[in-house]
């Protein structure tokens, strides 16, 4: 996804959005809990990350020893997919 796109999917996810997106030809979820906690998982359920808030997704959430803001050119979300 382009730099203006990847901010519209983090404007989502700050807003309460949950995201399916794809890396590597594999289908990722970002999802939230209901004390505000956040997760990066493979929608297969085989791998996940939780972290205490979206903030700490984003700067610690890891795929291929990258930060989702290095990897978002790589990633594919929505019409793209």
């Amino acid at each position: 996804m382009d730099e203006k796109k990847y901010k519209l999917f983090k404007e989502g996810l700050y807003m309460g959005e949950e995201y399916l997106f794809v890396y590597n030809d594999t289908d990722y979820w970002i999802s939230h809990d209901a004390n505000g906690g956040s997760s990066l998982a493979k929608d297969d359920g085989t791998y996940c990350q939780d972290f205490h808030s979206l903030d700490e997704l984003f700067q610690k959430a890891k795929l291929d020893g990258k930060l989702l803001d290095e990897l978002y050119p790589e990633m594919y979300w929505g019409v793209e997919c």
